[in-house]
């Protein structure tokens, strides 16, 4: 039986990368080729290549998605009219959408189903939970955001610098469960343990970025951005935003987010959720 698997990874940035690090992780080391279906849309509205530089296995396949696209790769739903129940079964041997995806992980059955049902089509914006993270290998920046983000640092990174990741806008359980407080409190500690801290704050709050600055001062570093999902200029600061992030010492990072979670990991970094307990 052929081998494949066809990745339809959702969701933001964040989403994405993980569950492609943990897709290409597991194609890789099975000898299995890969193809990643790359959707356009409202939570992530640029093409890969124009973000990212393709990863190094020569049985990988980026395809960016078209409109018909979603009738054959995307989930059977409304939003693409209920027609995958017909295609996606003609073409593939197994299909396993998210919620299944999640179940198989839990009961440990994922890898073994993956290996052994040939052609696969996967959904998905989880990892599979037991793969080192080579994000810094799989994913690098093309050569303008890397000049961007390494010309960043150099002219404002100090001796010691501290990412910090305040998720606000359209994630509720982040604002209820890691108060702006909580930030402030651990920033003050860092500040009278070593004095010359820099912060680099990522955030997509105005407001909040503002009132650390009245707080903290010039210790706060920042860059300017919408970080418009929408736009593709939106989406490469996002991708400056995660990556700057990566190249601090470690960070404080806001409940449900996955975006803290990826920027730790492209360097490997200690990574502390500032959240309320239950």
């Amino acid at each position: 039986m052929k081998r494949e698997i066809y990745l339809v990874p959702y969701g933001g940035l964040a989403n994405r990368v993980r569950a492609i690090n943990a897709t290409l992780e597991l194609a890789k080391a099975n000898d299995i080729p890969l193809t990643v279906i790359w959707f356009k849309n409202f939570e992530l509205n640029a093409p890969f290549t124009s973000i990212f530089n393709m990863p190094l296995y020569d049985k990988l396949m980026v395809k960016e998605a078209t409109f018909f696209d979603r009738f054959i790769y995307r989930s059977p739903r409304r939003h693409t009219l209920w027609l995958p129940f017909i295609t996606a079964p003609i073409l593939f041997d197994r299909c396993i959408y998210s919620s299944e995806f999640v179940k198989l992980r839990n009961e440990g059955k994922l890898e073994d189903i993956i290996k052994s049902s040939g052609k696969v089509l996967i959904e998905s914006c989880y990892d599979f939970g037991n793969y080192a993270p080579s994000l810094s290998d799989n994913f690098v920046l093309v050569k303008d955001i890397l000049s961007e983000v390494d010309n960043y640092i150099d002219k404002n990174f100090g001796s010691r610098n501290i990412g910090v990741h305040i998720r606000r806008t359209d994630n509720l359980l982040s604002i209820e469960r890691s108060p702006l407080e909580l930030f402030i409190d651990a920033m003050q500690k860092e500040v009278e343990l070593y004095p010359k801290t820099k912060f680099y704050l990522a955030t997509d709050d105005k407001a909040t970025k503002k009132y650390l600055k009245d707080i903290f001062g010039d210790k706060i570093l920042s860059i300017e951005t919408d970080c418009n999902r929408n736009s593709e200029e939106g989406i490469k600061e996002a991708v400056k935003e995660m990556w700057l992030l990566s190249k601090t010492e470690k960070i404080y990072g806001s409940f449900y987010s996955s975006f803290s979670e990826i920027a730790a990991k492209i360097s490997n970094i200690p990574l502390q959720i500032l959240q309320i307990n239950d």
